[in-house]
């Protein structure tokens, strides 16, 4: 049994959710911070990929902060897979002046002097796309001829940054857009920033076994299974009587996931198969304190 999100802070006593609004520093986030920096500078168009729950936009809104006098540009649009260049003109007419957008080809006219306007005088104009995996292959060619226009000697006016799960240029038809733009693939979080990340939000609740052990886990690198990790173990832990963590509920709770794709930390060398979840948690635990103890357990399954 596992207390839902909001029950397990409820009852640990929490005003509100510990994970809302941590800003984490990691090696991808200064990787992210300095590559759209030089981005930035160069008007340059650059897409940040990664898994579900990697900190992309995390990562993405932390670069953009230290960026002075910006001006960001997004497209509100739900649907991603039908955002046209269309929409992307108009959402950069709305965000960039008072006015209110034209259609059809007074459209893209009236968008040039905005943006040359921005260029020109050392201002920076930056669109933001997310789910930019989603986006039709026609939206990024017509992206590359929209970032091409020129005012007054000056050519690509903006910086374009394409937030997605996976690579928008890794698609049939658009090869020369892909030589024009970097990708930037997230990592993920280290063993160490994993530590770091649950000390840093409910660090408090655990002990420090606990933390070393679970930042081993498989999943771990990604922030939204870690987090899914920490409010199963706390939820076992105050089941038992305690509001502290301890490896012990680690070692319960791993023990009942599957993990197929151990972490290389917790990989026997020259493993290439996949460990089931008590195979997994006695690489990862045997030398954390579970001792003869986890073998046994292991040996008996």
């Amino acid at each position: 049994m596992s207390m839902t999100r909001l029950e397990l802070f409820v009852n640990l006593g929490l005003k509100k959710d510990p994970f809302q609004g941590v800003v984490y520093e990691t090696g991808d986030s200064v990787r992210a911070r300095r590559i759209l920096s030089m981005a930035i500078e160069s008007r340059a168009m650059v897409s940040i990929v990664g898994e579900r729950g990697a900190g992309k936009t995390e990562a993405v809104n932390a670069a953009l902060s230290a960026v002075k006098g910006a001006k960001i540009v997004t497209v509100e649009k739900s649907d991603k897979g039908r955002v046209t260049i269309g929409d992307i003109e108009m959402a950069m007419v709305l965000d960039l002046s008072n006015e209110q957008p034209k259609g059809g080809e007074k459209l893209s006219r009236q968008l040039r002097p905005l943006l040359g306007a921005a260029a020109t005088g050392r201002g920076k104009v930056i669109l933001v796309l997310e789910e930019a995996q989603r986006l039709h292959v026609a939206t990024l060619k017509s992206l590359k001829t929209l970032r091409e226009k020129s005012w007054m000697g000056e050519k690509e006016l903006f910086t374009v940054v394409l937030v997605g799960q996976s690579d928008p240029m890794a698609r049939a038809g658009l090869s020369e857009v892909r030589l024009r733009t970097d990708c930037v693939n997230m990592q993920g979080l280290s063993a160490s920033e994993a530590a770091g990340y649950v000390k840093a939000t409910l660090g408090r609740f655990f002990d420090e076994a606990a933390i070393d052990a679970m930042s081993e886990l498989p999943g771990a690198h990604n922030y939204l299974e870690l987090q899914a990790l920490c409010i199963k173990v706390l939820s076992h832990a105050l089941l038992e009587g305690r509001e502290t963590a301890t490896i012990e509920d680690v070692r319960v709770i791993a023990a009942d996931k599957p993990a197929p794709l151990p972490r290389t930390a917790g990989r026997p060398k020259g493993s290439g198969q996949a460990l089931s979840g008590k195979d997994a948690l006695k690489s990862v635990l045997g030398n954390r304190g579970a001792g003869q103890a986890v073998e046994t357990e292991a040996q008996a399954c």
